[in-house]
């Protein structure tokens, strides 16, 4: 949604952050008595120097909520920020629903857990490929091996029976 300057309701804007800076953001906005939020999730590493723990699930940006008409320097000159996401003269916001729909994912933990987001896969259930070269195909999970979040399946193709490993993401339940 885009708002102007001037706007009297209070709304969530959409804030770019320095690199790495989301923490600090959220911190120095609270001291200013300014509402931020930064989504986090934990996902699993992927090599042996990503981060552990949860990570901002929109590197390099923060929401704040206030109203723009009477909080815009204390929210726009705030350290660690490098500036309001605009379209021209319009502000970036989001809605109230949005923000609420993100913390009710979070629960106490304060972070999303992508597996409880996308369940894994059981063993003799029928999916269908929806994505990369075997698009369209159906099969029979063999085999979900989490270490890779990838799926062994057993296809029936025109040359015969084959097992393929497949992206975890890109099958659907048939």
């Amino acid at each position: 949604m885009l708002i102007a300057l001037d706007d009297p309701r209070l709304i969530w804007l959409l804030l770019r952050t320095k690199p790495k800076q989301e923490t600090a953001v959220v911190q120095a906005l609270a001291a200013r008595d300014v509402p931020a939020y930064c989504p986090r999730i934990l996902e699993p590493r992927w090599h042996l120097r990503a981060p552990r723990g949860p990570v901002p699930l929109f590197p390099s940006y923060v929401f704040a909520q206030c109203v723009v008409k009477e909080r815009f320097a204390a929210v726009r000159y705030c350290s660690g920020v490098s500036g309001i996401v605009r379209f021209g003269e319009a502000l970036a916001a989001v809605e109230d629903e949005f923000v609420f729909s993100l913390r009710e994912r979070e629960g106490e933990r304060g972070y999303v857990v992508i597996a409880e987001a996308r369940r894994a896969p059981s063993k003799g259930s029928r999916v269908r490929v929806v994505h990369g070269p075997l698009h369209g195909l159906e099969g029979v999970v063999t085999q979900y091996l989490p270490a890779k979040d990838r799926v062994r399946l057993l296809l029936t193709m025109v040359c015969g029976v084959r097992n393929v490993e497949v992206d975890a993401r890109h099958i659907h339940c048939a």
